[in-house]
């Protein structure tokens, strides 16, 4: 099999598959991406590799047509469009991926012996992630299932959420920006106005303040100004910053930042770190996807971004990978979920 990068569509076998897609019938063609997702399913071990390369092909497709996935781009890809594909054919899709990672995999071994291995690997969790995000709930309803949690098992790190922002605050922030807010980030500031004291409230950073997103997006803006060369790609998939990036979380002059260019993407999570360029590939389709990922753990114990919450011997919040079991020498205790809270008794 000839193959020359780790993308899935990087090699003769996935190539081949795609042109048997374009050379089929609009009607078959959803079968044929389903069979192939099928058959490594129900493959013997070790799994072929042949086998393995046409999955994640067609987990690629299946990706290509949820919220956050990337369309195919590929020279190798499908010539024709792709008819709309089954909803059934993610979790079909996420069991493939998982079993190509897993052993025995002709496919992984033969990477395990290159060092693009850990660039595949990745590019197999990225697919996996996208396939995996929840169906978004309006915002108000994941915030008050975050609060509710928050009132009932870390009452002190609730009491940090800030009150909902005025809305002629909001809008001055919006023209001062000249641009105007998604959707989603407006619901969120009418419920709560950022954090009033840092704190692990989030598995990613905390949320601003209206007054914090204005004066980050300033400084960064500003910064741009006098260093126009941060705005240049040079090279790379995104800028250090843009100004239609809208700041809605910080630490440490690091922010998760919501892409408000036109386009696909628009409305999109990503990461603007200070001493870095800008990062979507690991991002979220849009904030209301990231908010029902993070009430669904609390609600569920699901991770977010392979974190889970816990609680701290004092009561406090922190997020952190499955089995820790401590911080700075202090016990952590998995944090309750809806499953693990006994209900209240009833006389």
């Amino acid at each position: 099999m000839g193959t020359w990068d780790v993308g899935p569509f990087d090699n003769d076998t996935a190539a081949d598959f795609c042109a048997s897609l374009d050379e089929a019938a609009d009607a078959d063609r959803p079968g044929l991406v389903r069979d192939a997702l099928v058959r490594v399913l129900d493959a013997d071990d070790p799994l072929d590799q042949h086998l393995a390369v046409e999955a994640v092909a067609a987990a690629a497709l299946v990706t290509a047509q949820c919220p956050g996935g990337r369309p195919v781009t590929s020279a190798y890809g499908p010539d024709l469009p792709v008819p709309a594909l089954p909803a059934d054919l993610r979790a079909i899709a996420v069991r493939a991926l998982d079993r190509v990672q897993a052993e025995p995999s002709e496919l992984r071994g033969l990477w395990a012996e290159t060092d693009r291995y850990p660039y595949w690997l990745h590019g197999l969790q990225l697919l996996r992630r996208v396939l995996t995000f929840p169906a978004p709930q309006p915002v108000a309803r994941s915030w008050a299932r975050i609060d509710t949690w928050m009132q009932r098992h870390a009452p002190a790190c609730h009491a940090l959420l800030a009150p909902p922002a005025d809305p002629a605050e909001v809008e001055a922030a919006q023209e001062a920006m000249g641009l105007r807010f998604p959707t989603d980030l407006l619901e969120s500031l009418a419920c709560h106005d950022g954090i009033t004291k840092w704190a692990t409230l989030l598995p990613g950073r905390p949320p601003m303040s209206v007054a914090g997103i204005l004066g980050h997006w300033q400084m960064c803006v500003e910064i741009d100004g006098d260093e126009p060369d941060l705005t240049e790609v040079d090279g790379y998939d995104e800028p250090w910053w843009h100004p239609l990036w809208i700041p809605w979380a910080q630490s440490d002059g690091d922010s998760q930042v919501i892409d408000m260019r036109e386009g696909p993407g628009q409305g999109r999570l990503g990461d603007a770190a200070h001493d870095d360029t800008g990062h979507f590939d690991d991002g979220w389709p849009c904030l209301s996807t990231y908010l029902t990922a993070v009430a669904d753990a609390f609600d569920h114990g699901t991770a977010v971004d392979g974190r889970v919450p816990f609680l701290t011997s004092k009561g406090g919040l922190w997020w952190d990978r499955p089995g820790v079991t401590e911080l700075n020498g202090e016990p952590l205790g998995p944090a309750p979920t809806t499953r693990t809270t006994p209900s209240p008794s009833r006389p």
